[in-house]
């Protein structure tokens, strides 16, 4: 069973954004920044409006300090500064919304603020607005962008470490500064030269903990290890209490990549979570580690307290809800993505996705249809097609599945990327009953019809591996890169299939290489050029590649080949630790238990 993939689908962290006008525009007309890169304010008084926490209307602060103010006091405010903006007095508007954001602590009055400062070309009120939204959004991506316009990081890295000296000068905001500057300052490729800055800048700010924290992560991601762990501990120091230092250090105690330094930061962030055990930053960082370790049990207790204490929180619901459905729990499954889908996501699909799967598992076919009915569009649209056709084929026989798709392909008459997605449909429920060459015959008529569809050609391509017809795989693979030079999977696909017979070893490098250059990051054509150098007989390269693949992502067969290298380079026992690893989370998977069997004898 594969669920739907997590995602970020909730507007509160995914503001929608257009494109953040550099810092030159800011001092221009800025009616259309305001209006399409800043959400809109909150409307006192809706459902969404600052909430009071007691009777006076007083609010928290982040660090649990309460701001003493009523209720009428803060909407006279908030609509004094309203009107104000709205008769011309923006300056006046700017400096009341900051300051009543900074009293609720509230994220939408933040960024109103910021919304106004950006109208009255006020850089200070807005560098402080977005910092303040920031400290209460961390993953607010339009923040982000408009802190970073701002400082200029669009330009040159020189004029941006004047202006951050400048701007550290204020020792009001220099922590909450520091903090952001990692992410900044990310953008930038020498990292060395960032490192640099960031230290030079700490210098004047040696016992904040903030500036320890950003020396200590630009210094990691420099690859200057020494200082980064020497940073860190010191921003602990100075504020045991502080989430991403805490994370960074879990980060460097991982950064080997083995069991014993993974073991080493879930101990390190289990202690911490003892001392502090409402940072829910943490908290959702140590759940994370525990499903990288297939403790889903654990994962899944450190989600649900991370939800209790922000049970408003979709993601943290989805992710007790996505558990529970590996761990087959379908109750618990079935209620955690309705709640879910009570929080009004803007994406609903892979919900609906996950709903079916649950039903599946109770074995309410009927219901499960019904929630695959609702995905009309989108990633999980084909595999709901697929299923749906699939429950047909069990129950009325696989030429009624598949007239069912066909009818949905005739109806089918103002998307050609959806006929094409419910021609795939089919394909591949023929190759769930390994009816390989019907497949091929349905991929070989439709691309009569379409014969530039890159999806179609690269599909009828893996049919035609799985015919052996080599020849007929490499013709189509090379059209597809003719059409689309930078289809990284189709140069991976060609050389894998040379690398996995034998044949055409340095072409076939020489196509995984391409394919690492177009995404060098995906853990599969790692896969592919691992199994390559293996075959190359470059064992230590295979096996430093496959160890790499593994770790992005502990697919099955990632793991039957990095536990053959193992293997024969004599590390029987880490193979057999890789392969029962693998086994438990991937009890049927055919290529594993071949693999495993083979090397038995």
């Amino acid at each position: 069973m594969t669920p739907a993939k997590p995602a970020s689908f909730f507007p509160r962290r995914c503001y929608a954004s257009t494109l953040i006008v550099s810092l030159t525009c800011l001092f221009a007309p800025c009616t259309a920044l305001a209006q399409s890169v800043l959400p809109s304010p909150p409307v006192v008084g809706a459902k969404d409006a600052p909430k009071p926490v007691s009777k006076s209307g007083a609010q928290k602060k982040t660090d649990g300090t309460p701001v003493q103010v009523s209720t009428a006091e803060l909407i006279y405010q908030y609509l004094i500064s309203e009107i104000a903006g709205q008769r011309g007095g923006t300056q006046l508007a700017a400096r009341g919304m900051l300051d009543l954001a900074q009293k609720t602590r509230d994220p939408r009055v933040a960024r109103r603020a910021a919304e106004i400062a950006f109208q009255s070309r006020q850089t200070t009120e807005a560098r402080d607005a977005l910092l303040l939204w920031l400290a209460l959004e961390p993953d607010a991506a339009v923040a982000h962008q408009a802190l970073g316009a701002l400082l200029g990081v669009a330009g040159p890295i020189e004029p941006v470490a004047a202006t951050l000296t400048q701007w550290l000068n204020d020792k009001s905001i220099a922590p909450a500064l520091f903090e952001q500057l990692p992410f900044l300052l990310s953008r930038y490729s020498d990292r060395a030269q960032v490192a640099t800055i960031v230290a030079e800048a700490a210098l004047a700010h040696l016992h904040v903990a903030e500036a320890q924290y950003a020396v200590g992560v630009t210094a990691f991601a420099a690859g200057r290890i020494d200082v980064a762990r020497a940073a860190i501990n010191a921003a602990l120091a100075a504020r045991p209490n502080f989430p991403r230092a805490a994370i960074a250090k879990a980060q460097l105690l991982r950064a080997d990549g083995s069991d014993a330094a993974n073991d080493a930061a879930m101990q390190y962030l289990a202690g911490y979570l003892k001392q502090f055990e409402r940072d829910t930053e943490v908290r959702v960082a140590y759940a994370r580690l525990l499903v990288g370790d297939k403790a889903l049990l654990s994962a899944r207790e450190e989600f649900r307290r991370a939800a209790q204490e922000l049970p408003r929180d979709g993601e943290l619901v989805y992710a007790v809800a996505l558990i529970s459905l590996q761990i087959e729990d379908w109750d618990a499954a079935s209620a955690g993505f309705k709640r879910t889908l009570e929080m009004d996501p803007r994406d609903k699909s892979p919900i609906h996705y996950n709903l079916a799967l649950a039903a599946e598992g109770k074995k309410d076919i009927e219901q499960a249809l019904a929630w695959y009915r609702l995905i009309r569009e989108g990633e999980y649209f084909v595999n709901a097609q697929v299923k749906i056709a699939g429950h047909i084929a069990k129950r009325d026989g696989l030429e009624s599945g598949r007239k069912y798709l066909q009818q949905a392909q005739l109806a089918e008459t103002e998307s050609t990327d959806r006929r094409t997605q419910l021609v795939i449909a089919e394909v591949q429920l023929l190759r769930d009953v390994n009816a390989l060459s019907e497949a091929h015959q349905v991929l070989t008529a439709a691309l009569a019809k379409q014969p530039e569809s890159i999806v179609l050609r690269y599909d009828r391509a893996m049919i035609a591996e799985k015919l052996n017809r080599l020849d007929e795989m490499e013709s189509d693979l090379r059209t597809v890169i003719n059409i689309k030079p930078d289809h990284a999977h189709a140069y991976n696909a060609l050389g894998y299939t040379f690398a996995e017979r034998g044949i055409r070893l340095p072409e076939a490098i020489e196509l995984i290489h391409k394919a690492i250059a177009l995404a060098p990051e995906d853990a599969f054509i790692l896969d592919s050029l691992g199994w390559v150098q293996y075959r190359l007989k470059r064992n230590d390269e295979a096996l430093a590649t496959l160890t790499r693949a593994y770790r992005l992502r502990a697919d099955p067969e990632i793991a039957a080949h990095l536990g053959e290298v193992l293997w024969v380079t004599g590390r029987r026992d880490d193979a057999q630790k890789v392969w029962q690893r693998a086994l438990l989370a991937n009890p049927d998977n055919p290529t594993l238990m071949a693999l495993i069997e083979r090397f038995k004898k």
